[in-house]
């Protein structure tokens, strides 16, 4: 979280100083690469983002699972103690009832005790007095002692039945206490269960926030880099018309434009063929007189791209006399290409370059009239007639 509130703040920070400022083609440019790398960048964080709430929901698809089953087995512990509590109200209406009847068998058991503790010997002499035989008595005596035996097995059972409720209700009273420990630590559990499911809702509502927010950064920073588009593009037209206006001005006081037809080099200004000075003799930009002109000079707008005639390596890379900012590369068997009054350099010496990479920007840095390439081809150190590698 701490890395995605750092990239938020950086972003908004970035946001503001979208106005564009940049007035040349390089400049707007320069801002362009800066605002696609911000643009891959904010992208970049929205899928990672995305992926975290996937993942999150993953997580929390699972956790109701988890809390569904939770809340099923809490309500089943207390459906359970539930039944339980009724088993033991049922459990102690049996034993009050069992109390009762061996009371009552005690209590009807004691009268007879008493009625035979009154009579005394002569209450059997009287049973055996009033039989009508000696089978009789023993029907008598017998019933008599079938009474008391019957009153000791009673009083037996329901001494039996007593202890019997009293043991279920000392086991029902234990599992309620169990039962009642269960359904606390389920229901500490659930509550553990819902908070976790709280916070990974509460992350995945802040993650969506943050991916609101980087969508947000994302359209102004297109938005940004479609205006800086569409003014690279304004700029490019109207060099074009500037470019078609100069070759008209260039043809009506004489200059040559020249359409390269095929040589050993590229053509080093693309869609410029406007040579304002060619080589050899000419008249002094300053002054009177004539000079020598060891190369050709091509014109364009300032900030025109300017390519490798022939691949090589960077041997110089910066000012360079009255050339100005100038790329010299060497290609081999003698050769090399010069560049001057650049505006802007891209290489650095030692790189390697292929024919037909940027290099520079056309500029009017050194000794120089106005925005224009000064090209030469030297061998051995000794400048040649750029044409015939140029196709002119």
């Amino acid at each position: 979280m701490k890395k995605i509130l750092a990239v938020l703040v950086l972003i908004f920070m970035i946001m503001p100083s979208l106005t564009i400022i940049a007035q040349s083609v390089d400049e707007l440019e320069a801002q362009q690469a800066e605002l696609q790398e911000r643009i891959e960048e904010v992208q970049a964080y929205i899928e990672v983002t995305q992926q975290e709430i996937d993942e999150l929901m993953e997580q929390i698809y699972e956790k109701d699972r988890v809390i569904e089953f939770a809340s099923l087995q809490l309500e089943l512990t207390t459906q359970h103690l539930d039944s339980t509590i009724i088993s033991l109200e049922e459990a102690e209406i049996a034993l009050e009832l069992a109390k009762k009847d061996l009371a009552e068998h005690f209590e009807r058991f004691q009268a007879r005790l008493r009625a035979m503790y009154i009579l005394g010997p002569l209450g059997y002499l009287e049973v055996v007095l009033q039989a009508n035989s000696f089978n009789d008595v023993l029907v008598r005596l017998d019933r008599m002692n079938a009474m008391a035996r019957h009153d000791h097995e009673m009083t037996i059972q329901l001494q039996e039945a007593e202890e019997l409720v009293a043991y279920r209700i000392e086991n029902l009273n234990e599992r309620i206490i169990e039962v009642e420990r269960l359904q606390d630590i389920q229901a500490e559990r659930l509550v553990d269960l819902e908070e976790a499911q709280y916070q990974h809702h509460r992350f995945v509502y802040e993650l969506e926030q943050d991916a609101y927010r980087y969508e947000v950064a994302l359209r102004q920073f297109q938005q940004a880099d479609q205006r800086i588009t569409d003014m690279i593009q304004r700029i490019r037209d109207e060099e074009e018309r500037r470019r078609q206006e100069a070759q008209a001005a260039a043809r009506r006081m004489g200059h040559e434009i020249v359409e390269p037809t095929g040589g050993t080099m590229r053509w080093p200004v693309p869609g410029h063929h406007r040579v304002t000075s060619g080589y050899g003799n000419r008249s002094r930009p300053w002054g009177r007189g004539t000079e020598f002109h060891s190369g050709i000079d091509i014109g364009a707008p300032r900030g025109t791209n300017i390519v490798a005639a022939e691949s090589g390596t960077v041997i110089l890379s910066g000012w360079h006399g009255g050339y100005g900012q100038t790329v010299i590369i060497e290609h081999g068997n003698g050769i090399t290409t010069l560049y001057g009054h650049n505006s802007r350099n891209l290489v650095s010496v030692g790189d390697w370059v292929n024919r037909g990479d940027v290099i520079a920007h056309i500029g009017s840095t050194g000794i120089s009239t106005g925005p224009h390439l000064h090209f030469e081809v030297r061998r051995n150190g000794n400048h040649v007639n750029p044409g015939p590698f140029l196709g002119i």
